[in-house]
């Protein structure tokens, strides 16, 4: 068995994943010798690849693809990694970590996943950074539920997912409100302009290039962000159970090149607190008109902005649409291209491990009070482990050994 400080280095096959790293094996590395041809297979059977309970796992150089829920969840955990992985046909999260500090994601890609190809949430200070990812073709992009503080996502693209970049503050999830996060040097394209996955109502805030969802002190600085179906970036409350709201303040947006927006390139949806700015930024249409002048950094700043901005998001939980985009195999790296089969749509149930069939409702505040639901995704991931020598060696494990529990391909 797999010892703490253990590498594990997987050789190229098809793996059927299903994987569960326990508490007990922390500082471990688990490392496939080649991203193309270490492939995690889930047939739409295994609810994730590999699930992490033990701090300081690293995830480097395999692909991930057709598992109902998640690709790699790490949850509670300090210290985490996923370095060049790429993940494809998620039914839920490519890249998942939830109530977790001190991580690192990059030169890693996700396109497929039907709630975010990149997760970071309930965690302030998170301490953790994404940085040179690709995240495509996904419900969002990135997506992080109340999550800041050490928090940052840059030199990433963000390419023709429902939303690009969604920084989002409720509830019904631990720590609210979201704050503190930077978003830097990313790119953003065409978001909302093609069909993708959606599996979660929150993916109803479709065609936004960057949205800043009731966050607060967040920093959306020099990023590119064209040809979003909707609005570039935008920066508006959120509507909680029981009609309550976190209202974005402090936000400052600077130095963005913004363009082909179809309604407004920058925007500040009424309901918006105080301290909300905008400097900087080479943008054309604004809602409200002039808000670079009515609401410059260094200003007032005032309450308030557009209330056809906030209209479409007053219940913001709805979902965009059904369905799943299909995904050719991934092709070698470094080249990363991928696009949908035929541009169609596979008809794609979510699976009862994933489907929420009720609303959600707000969740105690008292520490310690329950499991978000978001958790709950793919918890029921089986109960495979790793093998390795004792005394954090390092191991050779070949898909035809039983430990990854393989299947032939079909």
């Amino acid at each position: 068995m797999a010892s703490p400080g253990s590498t594990i280095v997987l050789a190229p096959g098809t793996y059927r994943g299903g994987l569960t790293i326990p508490g007990r094996l922390h500082d471990l590395s688990i490392r496939g010798e080649d991203r193309n041809t270490v492939v995690f297979d889930g047939r739409d059977r295994e609810a994730n690849a590999i699930t992490i309970a033990a701090d300081d796992v690293v995830v480097a150089n395999p692909t991930i693809h057709s598992f109902r829920a998640n690709g790699l969840l790490w949850h509670d955990v300090a210290g985490y990694g996923a370095l060049d992985v790429t993940v494809w046909n998620v039914g839920a999260y490519g890249i998942y970590a939830i109530g977790s500090r001190r991580g690192l994601v990059a030169r890693s890609l996700v396109s497929g996943a039907g709630d975010a190809a990149f997760y970071v949430g309930e965690c302030h200070p998170c301490h953790a950074t994404l940085r040179d990812d690709t995240a495509m073709l996904s419900g969002i992009g990135y997506s992080g539920t109340n999550a800041g503080g050490s928090l940052l996502v840059e030199r990433s693209l963000f390419d023709r997912n429902g939303t690009g970049i969604l920084p989002n503050s409720y509830d019904d999830e631990a720590n609210p409100p979201q704050r503190e996060a930077m978003f830097r040097g990313n790119r953003v394209v065409g978001s909302g302009s093609v069909p993708t996955p959606a599996t979660d109502p929150v993916d109803g805030l479709t065609g936004i290039g960057i949205g800043i969802a009731g966050g607060r002190l967040d920093v959306v600085h020099g990023n590119v962000v064209t040809g979003s179906a909707r609005y570039g970036i935008a920066v508006f409350a959120t509507i909680q159970p029981g009609d309550g709201r976190w209202s974005p303040s402090g936000n400052r947006i600077s130095a963005n090149r913004v363009r082909g927006s179809g309604v407004a390139d920058l925007a500040l949806a009424a309901g918006a607190a105080s301290g909300n700015c905008f400097i900087g930024n080479v943008a054309g249409a604004t809602a409200p008109a002039d808000l670079e002048r009515t609401h410059r950094c260094g200003g007032p700043a005032p309450a308030g902005g557009d209330a056809a901005v906030s209209a479409p998001w007053r219940s913001p939980r709805r979902r965009r649409m059904g369905g799943r985009v299909r995904i050719l195999p991934t092709p070698r790296c470094p080249s990363l291209q991928l696009s949908p089969r035929h541009g169609r749509m596979a008809g794609h149930r979510r699976p009862p491990s994933v489907r929420r069939s009720e609303p959600r409702t707000r969740r105690s505040r008292r520490k310690g009070a329950g499991r978000s639901r978001r958790r709950k995704r793919g918890d029921d991931a089986g109960a495979g482990t790793l093998a390795a020598p004792r005394g954090g060696a390092s191991a050779r494990v070949d898909a035809a050994t039983p430990a990854p529990r393989p299947h032939p391909r079909t």
